[in-house]
């Protein structure tokens, strides 16, 4: 072991000795490159009419953001800032056979970007529960068991249309109809790590994008740190990155959701008129003046929908304590789950339940348990005002609160059944109010996200 060991030492000294100046030569550059190699890639990013982006989160070609699939395609419809349907690639719609049909007139002038008209065979949904029949290249028609007048904000969703013969290979060629075309992406697995958009045409003035996805915050704010990325958008925190001076910090108020508690109502501490007073006694015990989007209710205050004539549930700690005496027996303690992102959160929640003398356990996990007391939690706002699968007693796996009510379940259904804006708004103005009064959940605020550029 020694001798081979004297041997190695001698024969590096001796080749040293005989190249050294290649070998400094080596180590030099190397360096020179490790602390010159990033300022190039910021300036070559800088001199090429291109962005890189950075975007948290696993994302398929099926399942891309909707901000980024929006500048692709478009959907069957579009959607207003309400939530109202517009024509889209259809011109036009009907609904027959009392709701459970719907007939969409295709727009042939529209063109995808591999230069073929849209014809309606191009348009591919896997709906359950639904069939979909094309009697011509003008018309497509969606078949429902049951009448659903939601489907105009769900066909809103921008379509892809894939072609070619990598297809089967899993490497189609991909079509839209927006502003920017699908150019080249690279995957992990099943999952995109980047996504290049060149603008339509190629004349255009836009710039190309290209997306970096990452898995967590800390590698997006990394990538930026080093230069990889011009911007990022959707952080949820800027964290270190609002002190460099060379960042634009813009914020944004998410109101297609919304952070809130949920009442396990299956429980049997808050189950029944004495757990309905416990869950009341909890829900005005919150100050929720701490957040300046505060959320009122389950639809957003941006949908035609919205009903801002609810139950507010002010911080009242007398009011709290006085429904705590109609408990039938308060609990020694009550359990809260949550998620990393909101322990603080958690935290202060946990300190004015103390106040009116509820002891509260906090479980944080980076999943979702199966079962659980309270938990708070993100919830994502559909863009119909229909929320059958949140709070409808016959959604196990949705329904967060495990609500059962017959009255919220009739609004629920009737909503569905009729397209009749005015008819909805009424429905969905009672839902609104009946469930603030059940008091399943707590509704807290609308969270910011961040977007980050280099100035």
């Amino acid at each position: 072991m020694y001798k081979k060991l004297r041997f190695y030492l001698r024969f590096i000294r001796a080749l040293t000795a005989k190249h050294w100046l290649p070998i400094l030569l080596g180590l030099t550059l190397a360096v020179i490159s490790a602390i010159v190699a990033p300022r190039l890639f910021i300036l070559g990013n800088r001199i090429g009419n291109v962005r890189r982006i950075g975007i948290i989160g696993r994302y398929t070609l099926n399942d891309l953001p909707l901000s980024l699939m929006q500048k692709v395609s478009i959907g069957l419809t579009n959607l207003d800032p309400t939530g109202v349907a517009s024509p889209g690639i259809a011109s036009s719609w009907q609904a027959t056979d009392s709701g459970k049909t719907y007939i969409f007139t295709i727009d042939r002038s529209l063109v995808w970007h591999d230069g073929s008209s849209v014809k309606s065979q191009d348009i591919r949904y896997n709906f359950r529960d639904a069939s979909i029949e094309y009697p011509d290249s003008d018309h497509l028609l969606i078949k429902l068991t049951d009448p659903f007048s939601p489907l105009p904000s769900v066909v809103s969703r921008p379509v892809l249309k894939t072609s070619g013969l990598l297809t089967r290979f899993n490497r189609p060629q991909i079509s839209g109809l927006g502003t920017y075309r699908i150019k080249s992406y690279r995957k992990n697995g099943s999952l995109l790590s980047i996504l290049t958009l060149v603008p339509v045409p190629s004349n255009s003035a836009l710039p190309g994008l290209i997306y970096h996805f990452y898995s967590s915050g800390d590698q997006a704010r990394l990538a930026l740190k080093l230069g990889i990325l011009h911007e990022i958008v959707g952080l949820t925190e800027p964290n270190d990155l609002s002190s460099w001076s060379n960042l634009e910090i813009n914020s944004h108020t998410q109101k297609d959701r919304y952070i809130g508690i949920f009442f396990n109502t299956q429980d049997p501490q808050l189950s029944g008129p004495s757990g309905k007073n416990l869950r009341l006694a909890l829900t005005y015990a919150i100050d929720k003046s701490r957040w300046s989007d505060r959320a009122l209710g389950p639809i957003s205050p941006e949908s035609w929908a919205f009903n801002s004539e609810v139950k507010k549930y002010d911080l009242d700690p007398a009011k709290a304590k006085e429904l705590l005496k109609k408990v039938e027996k308060i609990p020694e303690s009550v359990i809260l789950s949550t998620v990393p992102a909101y322990s603080e959160i958690a935290e202060d929640i946990k300190k004015d339940w103390s106040a009116i003398g509820v002891d509260t356990k906090i479980i944080v996990s980076t999943e979702l348990p199966s079962e659980y007391q309270i938990i708070l939690i993100a919830q994502a706002i559909p863009s119909d005002p229909d929320q059958y699968n949140l709070w409808h007693s016959t959604q196990d796996t949705t329904n967060l609160s495990r609500l059962k009510n017959p009255r919220i379940d009739k609004l629920l259904e009737d909503g569905r059944k009729t397209s009749d804006y005015a008819v909805r708004f009424g429905i969905y103005s009672d839902f609104q109010k009946f469930l603030l009064e059940e008091a399943p959940a707590v509704f807290l605020f609308y969270p910011n996200s961040f977007n980050i550029s280099r100035k």
